[in-house]
Formats: structure tokens, C-alpha cells, sequence
């Protein structure tokens, strides 16, 4: 396996009895640590930022990994729940030829194993596992089900048959006897002991917090838009600590003009990164390998980040904040003025006992039903919607059939978070430095579970937090609105609504980009790019004569390729579908997929 890691990483591999591992980082002593004492090894992938909790009489651990052993040997594992960092690690018992493996609170940072009577084998991504012969290279059929109607996988199911993700906060283990599963923590929301405006107060200091312990080291950088999450992260840490760097699809793009604004409001050397539309077809491929084939939510990622990567170490994101914090995912309630829907900061109701399907319905983030019942066989269709019921009860059963079934539909994405559509982007980040994530921090997360529903989905305390951190960065505008980024949920969907009807009635204009492919935000206009945009033409008519090798005895080749033509001749509009098409193409090409059929779900 160790000869599938590219030439620019290092390696470092361990052989034993019976056992053979090695940890891969991006640079030398980057992103992990391994420990060893006697017959225990330890190795461990990411970072853990509170060592010095855990000092005992003498000192601290020296590294994560040690502290990792220290706890696997005086059978305190289960302290893990205390740690503060993102990562996954393994113990391995060389006596008792026993293999325990980890991964932190959330799984977010994924690891997979395949096993059968000869072995087991495990990797942080799917592309290192398949470097073992023995692993085969089939499609789970409802890992297919999940990845085209919500552009991800959910519980332990991965894209390939017969290959597991390990749960969040999970220490299995391995040995002559078979495989053990616990759970050292379990994601449970408490009713908070706060008010909204001392929650602000207590979000802000944790935030100052999470910043001291994310910012440690050098040539320290922040992915920074002209968004309210990135800002939070630049105004809670000490002026000048890390530089900042944003992207655009030109130069003159308002959301780099505002964020390069912010960072030189915190002292903050700024950076900008212009990636052209047309080439990010150019990394699409290796985007997929990162993400283990899971649908990019962003191959821009992959286009800039070997630039910041060569300048910083540790890479900070306010990643996770919008669907945590302020509640992105759950389910709101909408209104619609001429022709404008707009999401309101208040939660629609729901069933006191909602099912799987319910949420399914909500959080369907790929391509309308409609459009998935045309690419399904038809003698596929229910499996495959049962299927999906089916699996979202069982993953979500702790927090559909508790007090707050709201919590469910955050639960969706916090029951393994690298396993979210949004977080593939995060995956690239990782592939150039190390990741870092407040919004994961415990002591912000711990407010987090204090947050009733109906707080998050309003974002107020959110708001209020920032403005305690900075209230100039409160005052400006939000480049993902214009207006104000402290201006209240309320008055900010009056102002949405009123501005939609001023565009309605043309007495107002939308600001134009350059072209049709690009946009004032921060990404492509990815439905006009991939009809317009030669390469990405033909690239989709590529992909349209080999439908056959990527259907797998499920999807229907007559009805994808009928999307494909109809988006590319403007006659309608499937570019969730299209986006999916070019992950699948590529994940079967990359990863050298059996192009046969599908097997049952593992």
C-alpha cells in the first residue's frame, strides 16, 4: 500500500508479526504522530490541541500519539470523550496481536477497513485501501442509492461493497477472537443554561478560545470569504496570527473585494486566488481520489489549494459553522413573493415522531425525485426508495425518537461529518496541510448542544457573538446577501423579499459577472459551465457514450442520457444530476471500478 502515496509525501511504515501499518503525511512530521512502548504502538492522524490536560506528576504527553498510548495502557480509552481535536489513531498490541482502531467524536476524520478470514485491512481513504489486491473494486448499490439522491453516504456504508466506515467516537478492535465496537461519546443536545444574549457572550469567549489553540504554530492561513463564518474565525483571533486567502473566478469579483476589506481590517495578509471556470474540469480527478468518491461540493478547492499549501502549514476554515451554529440544515420554514423563495429564521412544524422518510424528503440534496425516477430501472425504484427510508431510520433512530426530533436533521450531518457533501472540499485541504476546524472545537461545539433548535435556525446568537468580536465585522456588509451581516434574521428577510420584488418589477438589477460561467460569489455558475464551456461540453459527451459502464445494473442508461442532452440543449435544468454524473465517471475511471453489476447493499 505505502507504494500508492505520491512522491511529494512522506511515509512512514511499520512492520510487526502478523501485522504491517503506516501513517502518511504531507510533509515531514506533519498532520500525525506515532509513539511506541514495548509490544504498544501507537499512531495517530490529525491533531489534538489540549495536551496539557492530560498531564499526570511529571509532564505532558509529547505528542498526540503518546498521549494516545498512555490512555490505551492504563485502559482509559474511553477519555477520548475529553480530547479536543480532530483525528483517528490506532493502538496496536504486538503480544496480544490485537488491533485497535479510533476515530474522534464526529468522524472527522474518516477511516474504512475491509476484512475477511485472511486480514483486515484499514485506510483514512478508500483510494489507499484498493492498493490491497485482496480488496474488490465493486459498487454497493445502495451506497449508488444514497450518492445520486443526497450526493453523499450516510451510517457505515461506503461507495465500495463489502468496505466500512467507522463510526464517530468508535474504538474497534481486532484480534484472533473476532471485532469489538464501543462508543466512548454520543451526540446528545442539553437544554441551555443560558439566555440568547449571555449564549453571544459564552460563544464569543469560546471562539477567542478555540482561536489560542487553532492558530498555534507557524505560517498559519484562513480560507476567507465574504461570508459570516470565516469572519468569525478571523475576528476571534489575535490580529495579524495567520493570512488570509480567498478566491474568485476574476478579479474584480465584490466577495474578494470585501474579504480582502476584512483582512485588512484584522491585519491580516491577504491573498487572492483566481481559479478560471474552465479549469477545474482539469482537477476533477484527483478532487474524487481525495474525497473517496463522494460528490465535491467544490473542485475550485482542489484548483487553489496546493498554493496556500505551499505557504502555510495548518489551514483554518469556518467550515461547519452554518449547518451547527446556525442551523442550516434544519427544517425552516419558507416564504415565496414573486417568484422568490426565501428561507425564514424560524423552524416549520413537524410530526412529534418523524421517520426517516421525513427527513430523506427534507434534506434531499441531489436532483429533484422526479428527476431520479427517470435514471432509476424501474424494477429498481422501490428497493431503492425503501432502501433509503430504510437506512436513514436506522442511522438517525437515537434523535428522531428523542424529546427534539429536530435534532435529527442535524444529526444527518453530525453522525459522521466527513461523510457530509460539503465536507469533500475539506478532504483537499487536508491533502495540503493541516485542517483546522473551530467549529469543531469542544468548547464552541459544547454551546453548540446548548442551542435549542429554534435558536440555531435563527442564527441571532450567532450574530451577536460577532458582534461582540468585532463590531466593525458586524456592521459590514455579508457578501452572501449585501447586506449587513449583523442585520436581524427578520429585517434581512424583509430586505431579501423586497429586493426580489424591486427585480421582479425591473426597477432593480442583479449585479452581472463577466460572463455566463462565472458568478459575483465566490464559485462558477456551474449550470451555464457545463453547457457553455467547451471542455466540459465534451467532456459530458464523453461520459454520455459510456453510460453503459456506469449504470451497474441500476441506473437507467436511456433516461441519464436523455438529461445529459436536455440540460446541454438548454432545454432544462439537471445540474445536481450532472454534477453526480462527473463524480461517478470519475470515481469508476480513477478507482478502476468492476463495471459489473452492482452488488447487494453491504
Amino acid at each position: 500500500m505505502a507504494a500508492s502515496v505520491p512522491d511529494r509525501f512522506s511515509c512512514e511504515t511499520i512492520a510487526g508479526d502478523g501485522a504491517a501499518f503506516g501513517r502518511v503525511a504531507h510533509g515531514p512530521g506533519r498532520s500525525g504522530s506515532v509513539a511506541r512502548d514495548g509490544k504498544l504502538t501507537a499512531m495517530l492522524c490529525g491533531e489534538i490541541f489540549d495536551l496539557e490536560e492530560f498531564a499526570d506528576d511529571k509532564s505532558a504527553p509529547e505528542s498526540a500519539a503518546q498521549l494516545i498510548l498512555q490512555l490505551a495502557k492504563t485502559d482509559r480509552l474511553d477519555r477520548l470523550a475529553d480530547v479536543n481535536g480532530q483525528f483517528c489513531a490506532l493502538v496496536h498490541d504486538g503480544g496480544a496481536h490485537r488491533l485497535s482502531l479510533i476515530t474522534d467524536r464526529l468522524a472527522t476524520f474518516p477511516l474504512h477497513y475491509w476484512q475477511n478470514s485472511d486480514g483486515l485491512v484499514f485506510a483514512t481513504q478508500l483510494l489507499t485501501l484498493l492498493a490491497d489486491a485482496r480488496v474488490p473494486r465493486r459498487v454497493d448499490a445502495d451506497a449508488l442509492a444514497q450518492l445520486f439522491t443526497m450526493q453523499r453516504t450516510i451510517g457505515c456504508i461506503t461507495p465500495l461493497a463489502g468496505v466500512r466506515a467507522m463510526p464517530a467516537a468508535c474504538i474497534m478492535e481486532f484480534d484472533a477472537h473476532g471485532s469489538r465496537e464501543r462508543r466512548y461519546w454520543s451526540l446528545e443536545w442539553r437544554a441551555p443554561d443560558f439566555s440568547l444574549s449571555e449564549g453571544a457572550e459564552l460563544l464569543a469567549t469560546a471562539f477567542r478560545n478555540a482561536l489560542a489553540r487553532q492558530t498555534s504554530g507557524s505560517n498559519v492561513g484562513l480560507l476567507l470569504s465574504g461570508g459570516v463564518d470565516s469572519r468569525i474565525v478571523l475576528a476571534a483571533a489575535d490580529k495579524g496570527k495567520m493570512s488570509s486567502w480567498t478566491t474568485a473566478s476574476y478579479g474584480a469579483n465584490p466577495e474578494l473585494a470585501l474579504a480582502r476589506e476584512l483582512a485588512g481590517m484584522f491585519e491580516s495578509e491577504h491573498h487572492a486566488l483566481i481559479v478560471e471556470p474552465k479549469d477545474t474540469l482539469q482537477v476533477l480527478d484527483q478532487t474524487v481520489m481525495e474525497s473517496s468518491g463522494l460528490y465535491p461540493a467544490s473542485t475550485p478547492m482542489s484548483a487553489f489549494l496546493p498554493d496556500v499549501g505551499t505557504h502555510c502549514d495548518s489551514i483554518l476554515t469556518g467550515h461547519g459553522l452554518d449547518y451547527t451554529l446556525r442551523g442550516y440544515y434544519l427544517p425552516a420554514r419558507f416564504a415565496e413573493i414573486a417568484g422568490s423563495r426565501t428561507r425564514l429564521p424560524a423552524l416549520r412544524s413537524i410530526s412529534s415522531r418523524p421517520t426517516g422518510a421525513d427527513v430523506l424528503d427534507n434534506l434531499r440534496q441531489g436532483p429533484p425525485r422526479s428527476t431520479i425516477e427517470r435514471i432509476v430501472q424501474g424494477g429498481r425504484r422501490a428497493a431503492w426508495w425503501n432502501g433509503l427510508a430504510a437506512t436513514m431510520e436506522e442511522t438517525l433512530a437515537p434523535w428522531l425518537n428523542s424529546n427534539d426530533p429536530y435534532n435529527a436533521w442535524d444529526g444527518f450531518i453530525l453522525h459522521s461529518v466527513s461523510k457530509h457533501y460539503a465536507f469533500t472540499g475539506m478532504m483537499a485541504v487536508r491533502a495540503v496541510g493541516d485542517l483546522r476546524m473551530p467549529a469543531f472545537d469542544n468548547e464552541v461545539f459544547d454551546i453548540y448542544l446548548r442551542m435549542p433548535p429554534s435558536w440555531r435556525c435563527s442564527g441571532r446568537m450567532t450574530q451577536l457573538a460577532l458582534e461582540r468580536l468585532s463590531p466593525a465585522a458586524f456592521r459590514m456588509a455579508n457578501a452572501n446577501t449585501g447586506f449587513r451581516a449583523g442585520l436581524h434574521p427578520w429585517l434581512e428577510v424583509s430586505a431579501l423579499m423586497g429586493r426580489a420584488a424591486l427585480r421582479r418589477l425591473r426597477l432593480l438589477r442583479r449585479r452581472a459577472a463577466p460572463s455566463a460561467v462565472q458568478s459575483t460569489g465566490s464559485w462558477q455558475n456551474v449550470t451555464a459551465l457545463y453547457r457553455e464551456e467547451p471542455s466540459y461540453r465534451e467532456h459530458f459527451l464523453a461520459i454520455r457514450e459510456r453510460l453503459d459502464g456506469l449504470s451497474f445494473g441500476v441506473l437507467d442508461h436511456d433516461g441519464m442520457r436523455a438529461c445529459i442532452d436536455e440540460h446541454l440543449d438548454g432545454k432544462a435544468k439537471h445540474t445536481k444530476l450532472l454534477r453526480q454524473l462527473l463524480t461517478h465517471d470519475a470515481w469508476v475511471r480513477t478507482f478502476k471500478i468492476d463495471s459489473s453489476v452492482a452488488a447487494a447493499g453491504s
